[in-house]
């Protein structure tokens, strides 16, 4: 059924040439069960330090260092795939919502079944997932939020969201690393400006 209505919504991408939105809020098969892990991030550095790395959907290299060995379609285009090995499995990830403007950038992509295999504890069987990123400009520019939502249909909800709680706690603080961000916590960094204002209230002091 979601196949179905993912297919529809993507012939009408193209031929409307626009890029609709595609529902998180899946169904899962009566044997599967539904559940979303949900996190958020906020760094001190520009949208830009960010987006330079995430911005294609064929690169996947900035996340946890992993691989895409295959693509089909168009560059960041709706209804193109990208697929790669992972757990002991092969994702095939199909994109279905792509925005990029100077302040945000958000895509969402559709993730086919799989059974991965943990370093540790049982198999854990997808019937799909789907999962959207939003990166965004805070703070007059001066730093940076994501936000990662993913949907799944499992086996074992539990053990679903542990692995991917850790895998999204592991791939995010790994991307700021590498662009060198650290964490934004509480209040906007003041800018230059504000900065020169303070210190010349404190000489009248």
């Amino acid at each position: 059924m979601l196949s179905a209505l993912l297919a529809i919504a993507l012939l009408g991408l193209r031929a409307q040439g626009s890029a609709p939105y595609v529902s998180n809020d899946i169904h899962c098969p009566a044997d599967l069960h539904i559940s979303f892990v949900h996190n958020s991030y906020t760094y001190a550095a520009p949208l830009a330090q960010f987006t330079n790395l995430t911005k294609s959907f064929f690169d996947l290299s900035w996340y946890n260092n992993a691989v895409v060995t295959n693509t089909t379609g168009t560059y960041n285009v709706p209804g193109a795939t990208r697929s790669g090995a992972f757990a002991g499995a092969i994702y095939n990830e199909t994109l279905t919502m792509y925005s990029k403007r100077a302040d945000a950038l958000t895509l969402s992509y559709y993730g086919q079944p799989l059974t991965t295999v943990p370093k540790t504890g049982p198999p854990l069987k997808f019937g799909h997932y789907v999962e959207t990123l939003r990166f965004e400009s805070i703070c007059g520019g001066t730093a940076t939020y994501i936000d990662a939502l993913t949907y799944t249909c499992s086996d074992n909800p539990v053990a679903v969201y542990d692995a991917w709680y850790t895998d999204h706690m592991a791939g995010f603080p790994g991307l700021a690393a590498k662009v060198g961000a650290p964490v934004l916590a509480g209040d906007c960094l003041p800018s230059s400006w504000e900065l020169i204002f303070r210190e010349s209230e404190k000489s009248k002091d």
